[in-house]
């Protein structure tokens, strides 16, 4: 349909038009919203537009980039969706050591340009997760340790706020609306456009898995050889029942494992040698731990978040893993509420703890974060999964921060997760450039009231 929103380029569908299911699908089947329109958008000046046109009707609005997020904050009811998913142009400057984002673009979209120059952003773990909620909300992957998160390697962003206006935030002109942006999720405005510094890295890094039974022992050995782990290492590691991956042994599938995923990205040689206590933490069922295609280790994961499945996701930012918390997440693996629900253990430290890290992500001293991804197939089963995972996750704050990652969080009565004075700040970032609110489907910050 055409000529709907004045001034828009891009394709616009409707409830009830052919295609709306489709453009309405996101990744987690869980998120059954209806909305009204759904603007395809070609560029910033169709976002301004839609913005407009959503503010004139008195429509509700959300924003689409990957459509990744697990509370399915892409879609709202009865509004009009700014869906960026056709935006998904990646244009390296290899000698300026940037690279140029559409705010649309999926992780693995950035990879294929940058990875095979030798350079890279750290991103992610899934190559379909949208770079541009990843970012916003921080970024964690397998590259964190070494370089830091996804938002710290952003310099710039194009972007349309709430009364239509397109901007470009840097460091020079508005930095503390890009710090905002750096970790403050969508509250602000619609990036359109990311900037970000790149990094070099070789196209092959050592990189795998070594899968041990589930096993006290092993997640107290883990912790204990991580906390002197080189930061070139990082570690993902995963509480779960063995699922049917090509190179899990037969026997093992559908058994209680811990799954430590490990990426070295220093040359390899080193690696190898670095890596080895990680792989002798007790008898393993199948070690996978090589050289590797950057590229392959990064799409490992994606089989085992495919869309349309349904998820509910709760996380934990925690100092260390006692004895204490060892003895309930063993206890918690033994207990998941569906089998293809998980416990996952995300090593930070290293550049992630950096203190001059000009974003307002909170617990960026943590060692870990400790994140329950409930997974299953039948809608009756909804509530029985976030019951569990609410109740999980509840019982690991008593070890930890008060507060998980706004990336992770399902559960929209769990507040954003920011220290007193950064919330301050952001609240006044938020009144300059949305006063009224109008981004208010993320985990919201509101703008409050000027002192």
């Amino acid at each position: 349909m055409t000529g709907l929103i004045p001034g828009f380029r891009g394709e616009v569908i409707r409830r009830g038009d052919a295609g709306f299911s489709a453009a309405r699908s996101i990744w987690n089947g869980q998120v059954d919203r209806r909305p009204e329109v759904i603007a395809g958008c070609r560029d910033a000046a169709d976002v301004a537009a839609a913005i407009r046109y959503a503010r004139g009707a008195g429509l509700p609005l959300s924003v689409r980039g990957g459509g990744h997020n697990v509370a399915g904050h892409a879609l709202c009811d009865a509004g009009l969706v700014v869906d960026l998913s056709a935006m998904r142009g990646v244009v390296l400057d290899h000698a300026a050591g940037r690279v140029r984002v559409q705010g649309g673009a999926r992780l693995g979209d950035l990879d294929a340009v940058t990875v095979p120059e030798g350079c890279l952003v750290p991103a992610g773990i899934v190559t379909d997760t949208g770079i541009g909620g990843l970012t916003l909300g921080g970024g964690i992957g397998w590259a964190s340790r070494r370089f830091g998160l996804t938002c710290d390697h952003l310099t710039e962003a194009e972007l349309v706020t709430a009364d239509g206006r397109i901007l470009v935030a840097s460091e020079d002109d508005t930095p503390e609306l890009l710090w905002a942006l750096r970790g403050g999720g969508g509250n602000f405005a619609v990036v359109t456009r990311f900037t970000f510094r790149t990094r070099r890295i070789s196209p092959s890094v050592v990189a795998g898995f070594v899968v041990y039974p589930l096993d006290r022992e092993v997640l107290a050995g883990l912790a204990a050889v991580a906390a002197l782990n080189d930061p070139a290492i990082t570690t993902i590691t995963f509480l779960r029942l063995a699922p049917p991956l090509p190179w899990m042994p037969a026997a093992v599938v559908g058994e209680p494992v811990i799954m430590v995923g490990v990426v070295h990205t220093g040359d390899n040689e080193t690696a190898l040698r670095a890596v080895d206590p990680l792989r002798r933490l007790g008898a393993s069922h199948v070690d996978t731990i090589a050289p590797a295609p950057f590229l392959s280790h990064q799409a490992v994961l994606d089989a085992a978040n495919p869309a349309g499945h349904r998820y509910f996701w709760s996380s934990q930012y925690v100092d260390t893993l006692n004895a204490d918390l060892v003895e309930l997440l063993i206890d918690q693996a033994r207990s998941l509420s569906a089998p293809g629900s998980l416990i996952a253990l995300f090593q930070l430290g290293g550049a992630v703890a950096n203190p001059d890290a000009a974003s307002c992500v909170p617990f960026r001293s943590a060692s870990w974060l400790v994140t329950y991804g409930s997974h299953w197939l039948e809608p009756a089963e909804d509530s029985l999964h976030a019951a569990w995972t609410r109740t999980a996750v509840r019982a690991a704050a008593g070890f930890g921060l008060d507060g998980g990652y706004t990336n992770f969080e399902s559960d929209h009565h769990r507040t954003a997760p920011f220290p007193a004075p950064v919330l301050q700040r952001l609240a006044a970032v938020k009144r300059s450039f949305d006063p009224e609110n109008v981004f208010c489907r993320n985990l919201n910050i509101p703008p409050g009231q000027d002192n």
